[in-house]
């Protein structure tokens, strides 16, 4: 993809920073640089969510007056969890409201492997996830699958194969580095999806030894690496993707838990843009 990314039209996760409350995550996300958002409408563990926004009008406006003051947008909302729960009323809700905030995706996941879990088979996961592929395009809104080693949808072929078989129009990949780089995905890997495939990428770098598959929840959710610290091979995954491919920043990171908020949003912000700003320079020394 293009070389020269500029931080502004870059979108940064709710994981980065992690249980906030959603205003201020959109008004610190702004003065840190980012232009877009994304937000968390439904919990995609069994902790309930601390700052709900469905079903709280006053939220949403509250949200939409910070979008509009800090000229930021939404990108995308999550979680909607493929499992044999899934609730295709309150997706519906979820799908309304991502919409009125202006959203244009979806994150869908697979449901967490467990002893105890109950999981769909691969038809009844097709049907739900064609079912809602076919709600969100009722509200204009592209739906992205992201593949997980520790869930029911584990790798990039899974997620393809789910996408291929549902055949609508609005659904691709998410394509998250630290998991398919976990999954031993490489760059190839991503340049053999069609382009109309990839929904978008999230951005995050990881040690090279990777934790034992139990941990590899705890890694994703809160022990990431800024980009350019780790293993990852980033640029060799952003080359293969297509140049419109919208980013996202997720680097929720351990050792800055204890930090303030601003300063965890401005330091992913900083070192996202010092990446890809030595990315830019060495693209150009070659040329």
């Amino acid at each position: 993809m293009h070389q020269h990314i500029d931080l502004r039209q870059v979108s940064v996760a709710n994981l980065t920073i992690g249980r906030t409350d959603p205003v201020r995550f959109v008004e610190t996300a702004a003065s840190a640089g980012f232009g877009a958002v994304g937000l968390l409408l439904m919990t995609a563990t069994p902790q309930p969510l601390e700052f709900e926004i469905l079903g709280r009008p006053e939220v949403v406006l509250d949200l939409k007056a910070a979008l509009k003051s800090n000229a930021m947008r939404v990108f995308d909302v999550e979680a909607f969890v493929l499992s044999p729960s899934a609730d295709l009323a309150r997706f519906r809700r979820a799908l309304e409201t991502g919409a009125e905030l202006g959203a244009t995706h979806i994150s869908a996941i697979g449901t967490q492997l467990s002893k105890e879990g109950v999981f769909l088979t691969k038809s009844e996961r097709e049907d739900l996830f064609g079912r809602l592929c076919d709600q969100a395009a009722d509200y204009g809104l592209h739906v992205g699958v992201e593949y997980m080693l520790y869930r029911d949808v584990a790798t990039w072929r899974d997620a393809l194969d789910l996408v291929e078989s549902a055949g609508r129009p609005n659904a691709g990949l998410i394509v998250d580095v630290l998991h398919h780089y976990r999954g031993a995905g490489t760059a190839d890997d991503l340049a053999s999806i069609p382009s109309s495939r990839i929904a978008y990428a999230q951005l995050s770098d990881a040690t090279k030894v990777s934790p034992g598959i139990g941990d590899l929840p705890a890694e994703a959710r809160g022990d990431r690496l800024a980009l350019g610290d780790g293993a990852i091979p980033l640029s060799d995954y952003l080359d293969a993707l297509p140049d419109d491919t919208q980013l996202v920043i997720e680097t929720p990171i351990a050792n800055q838990l204890a930090w303030p908020l601003s300063d965890r949003m401005q330091s992913a912000a900083d070192r996202s843009r010092e990446f890809f700003e030595k990315r830019a320079s060495a693209f150009a020394k070659l040329s």
